[in-house]
């Protein structure tokens, strides 16, 4: 009889290296990405005028997509954040990587290396998400707003009511990828919250009870052509919320000087400044149809003048000086990441005669219908 096949020859697997975990591996640090984004399409009833851009109709405000990473070494916590535009065209808002060092006592150092917002002004620092308003105040459009440099962040270890935030940019604005003249625009920010602790740039109660007074400076050095400008800004701000009412008051100025040759100066040094004063109030209930969703009122008054030695050229230029008032109603759903806004605006031209003497008052107030929804 044949002899019997000797038995099969079992080979064990090579030993595999189990994914490390905080059991496993004490030193082991997660680390994680949270894609998001938000959308606001919006509606806009406007007064026909001879003034340009008055067409109604509708439009997405923004359309953003955004990335947050986190993930800590040793006892540093990292971080980064993007935001994009994606309307009309592909835009880069915020890019930037985050080191924090947390201290004892809810103390925190924190430096963000990339392209950041510049802490001048309150309104341009929260998120057009956040706000009690459709839109910023317009003293927002005169303080600087991303740029690429380095800015940090400090809240002592024993008094976590003061924040200092200060900076040093290229000064090129948003999107410029090197430093075209070696100049750096710095900027700094003060802030003391007398009432509550720090507070993250939002409008509105969902904080509690909160109080903060700061103040801010900033200055650029350009040198566009054959002359140099100097930008010097200087605000100041107080804000707080206390049982469903909430407000804030901001005044911003930059002065623009020129040095040079007179004859290649683009014109004479001006001032730019503005003011917002608002209040909202959140009805004390919510609304049992909805689930958690709450109503507020708020109505803001604010000035702007861009210029204030050069006459404008025709009425709705850019530089035109105007007051605006502002009412609007605000459901939210889901606080701000959530929330449907109705906000009517009456106008004033406060430069009323163009550089010929013309009259440059005109029909602009305007209703603006606006939806919120945000993921992070």
């Amino acid at each position: 009889m044949p002899a019997p096949a000797p038995a099969p020859v079992v080979v064990a697997p090579p030993p595999t290296t189990p994914a490390p975990t905080e059991e496993a591996d004490p030193n082991y640090e997660p680390w994680s990405i949270r894609p998001g984004g938000f959308i606001q399409p919006q509606y806009r009833l406007r007064q026909d005028s001879p003034a340009p851009f008055d067409e109604d109709g509708f439009r997405f405000a923004r359309a953003r997509l955004t990335a947050t990473g986190s993930g800590k070494a040793g006892n540093l916590v990292l971080g980064g954040y993007i935001e994009a535009e994606l309307q009309p065209t592909f835009s880069l808002y915020d890019a930037y990587l985050s080191v924090s060092r947390p201290l004892e006592n809810k103390g925190v150092v924190t430096v963000d290396f990339g392209q950041t917002r510049v802490p001048i002004s309150r309104q341009q620092l929260m998120s057009d998400t956040r706000l009690s308003f459709v839109d910023k105040a317009q003293l927002a459009s005169l303080a600087p707003d991303r740029d690429l440099g380095v800015r940090a962040w400090y809240v002592p270890s024993q008094l976590h009511q003061l924040r200092v935030i200060g900076g040093v940019f290229n000064g090129e604005t948003r999107n410029q990828v090197q430093n075209i003249n070696q100049s750096y625009l710095y900027a700094g920010r003060v802030e003391l919250t007398v009432l509550g602790d720090v507070q993250p740039y939002a409008e509105s109660m969902f904080a509690g009870n909160w109080l903060s007074i700061a103040g801010s400076i900033g200055h650029n050095h350009l040198t566009p052509g054959d002359f140099h400008e100097n930008q010097l800004s200087l605000g100041g701000d107080i804000s707080g919320a206390y049982k469903g009412l909430s407000g804030s008051f901001e005044y911003l100025e930059v002065r623009h000087t020129f040095e040079g040759d007179p004859a290649k100066k683009p014109g004479v040094d001006y001032k730019a400044n503005g003011f917002t004063a608002q209040l909202a109030y959140m009805l004390p209930y919510k609304l049992p149809p909805l689930g958690e969703a709450r109503l507020e009122f708020a109505a803001r008054f604010e000035e702007i003048d861009r210029n204030d030695e050069v006459p404008i050229v025709l009425i709705g230029d850019p530089n035109q000086s105007v007051r605006e008032y502002t009412a609007v109603v605000s459901l939210y759903l889901r606080q701000h990441t959530f929330k449907v806004q109705l906000a009517a605006s009456h106008f004033e031209e406060l430069e009323n005669l163009t550089a010929t003497g013309a009259d440059a008052t005109y029909p602009n107030d305007q209703l603006l219908l606006q939806a919120t929804y945000r993921v992070e």
